[in-house]
């Protein structure tokens, strides 16, 4: 059975079944055996986790290679990005941007990113090209090499990626309000960096990064399609096992939590303010989280449905759009914000609804029906999302280098069923503190 069926069949199974059914029939069980029928994990003799994930009626595959590599462990603001966008321009073995005109060539494409935990390199292709992908993503790794030529295309348009952020309101509010509660620690700043520590990387900075952190035993490599697995398995121990190199020992600096509100306020001649508040939180490996994304999907996250939008949008008519999250998804403690634009003249008004709605869900819950309506669509969305191969390499590469669950993201479907009205206002009242919110607004007086 392919996994898009066996995903479809859950997503059937959960809409018809209440959980003391669910758990009569045993039903997740069931599908966690069907994907691992489907799914090989194996660990290389130079340190590699690799992820073989089998869908018979597939096309196309997904490589992606992740590494712990993310800003969280740069010494200049910038170096993991540059690092990553450098991957594909120069190498020993080929010439200038060969390897990703050859792989386009064969119909597939590749990326490389760096966010502030995770680097990856993802090629997509066609399945009967994967052997040919693969020794392609093997020659970056061994044959990388970078010098101010490269440099010299890159960086401009780095640094203008993020002057065209500074300038747009959404993403300066955002910067700014990642500054004011990280500090000087790298999930403060964006992991594009700033421009004076892009012009201050050099070849060397770049060389000696990716030698300490893209190495093999740093690194999981995961497929995701139509595959022989068995076959392919023996192929990656064959050339994967002569990838060498060390990771260097490097800890992540710790995040200095601060207890105190604070109201930031920066004035530009706009017509509407961006208004940014929140304060820090938990991280990925949190046993609540499923409980957080629920509350978040009730408060903002959910669209016209939350309650932020009702107020907000539909019944005051003070913005376009609002929205919530809890961006834990990280090694370290991620943050709770909600975000909006206003009239400058209905900042304070919008900021105390905002306060307002939180106050209310801590102190008095949600109804049955958000819980209902939010669990069913969670179900769904959660099982549609892995109709995608892209997501399903995200959340394979996810469970191996934050460490978590096998097969989490099916366990998390399957523990939305037992979540109960009294969890979503335990968790909000831990985990938001309405004393302590850091406030951003950029807009005029």
């Amino acid at each position: 059975m392919s996994i898009g069926k066996v995903l479809r069949i859950l997503l059937t199974v959960f809409a018809l079944l209440t959980f003391e059914e669910l758990c009569m029939a045993d039903k997740i069980s069931i599908v966690i055996e069907n994907i691992n029928k489907n799914r090989i994990d194996f660990e290389l003799t130079n340190g590699l986790k690799v992820v073989l994930f089998n869908v018979n009626d597939a096309k196309t595959i997904n490589t992606t290679i992740g590494f712990n590599a993310g800003s969280l462990y740069e010494n200049k603001p910038g170096l993991a990005y540059l690092t990553a966008q450098s991957l594909v321009f120069k190498n020993k073995k080929y010439k200038m941007l060969e390897i990703p005109q050859i792989i386009e060539s064969l119909g597939g494409s590749i990326t490389t990113s760096a966010g502030h935990d995770i680097s990856t390199i993802t090629v997509k292709a066609l399945y009967e090209d994967t052997e040919t992908v693969l020794l392609k993503v093997l020659d970056i790794l061994n044959g990388f090499e970078v010098d101010n030529e490269v440099l010299n295309i890159l960086k401009p348009n780095i640094i203008s990626e993020i002057k065209v952020k500074d300038d747009d309101a959404w993403d300066f509010t955002r910067k700014t309000f990642l500054k004011e509660i990280y500090g000087d620690h790298p999930y403060g700043r964006e992991p594009e960096g700033d421009e004076r520590g892009i012009l201050s990387i050099t070849p060397d900075d770049i060389m000696t990064f990716f030698r300490n952190l893209y190495t093999p035993d740093n690194a999981v490599l995961v497929v995701v399609g139509k595959m022989n697995t068995n076959n392919l398995k023996k192929f990656i121990e064959e050339h994967f096992s002569k990838w060498t190199g060390k990771k260097k020992p490097m800890s992540a600096p710790e995040i200095r939590t601060k207890k105190d509100k604070k109201e930031v306020r920066i004035n530009k001649n706009l017509k509407q303010s961006t208004i940014r508040l929140g304060h820090l939180s938990t991280n990925i490996k949190d046993k609540n989280s499923m409980e957080l994304k629920i509350l978040n999907f009730i408060l903002g996250g959910g669209g016209f449905g939350s309650r932020l939008m009702e107020r907000i949008r539909e019944k005051e008519g003070l913005a376009y759009g609002v929205f919530s999250n809890f961006y834990i998804e990280r090694t370290l403690n991620g943050y709770f914000f909600v975000g909006t634009q206003t009239e400058n003249k209905n900042v304070s008004r919008t900021i105390d609804i905002i306060t307002n709605e939180i106050k209310k869900i801590i102190e008095e819950g949600i109804t049955d029906k958000e819980l209902e309506d939010t669990k069913n669509f969670s179900k769904g969305s959660l099982l549609l999302g892995m109709e995608s191969f892209s997501t399903i390499a995200s959340f394979l590469v996810s469970e191996k280098m934050f460490g978590l669950d096998k097969n989490y993201f099916i366990k998390d479907i399957q523990k939305i069923s037992v979540i109960k009205k009294e969890d979503i206002q335990r968790v909000a009242r831990e985990y938001i503190d309405i004393n302590n919110l850091t406030i951003v607004i950029v807009g005029g007086e």
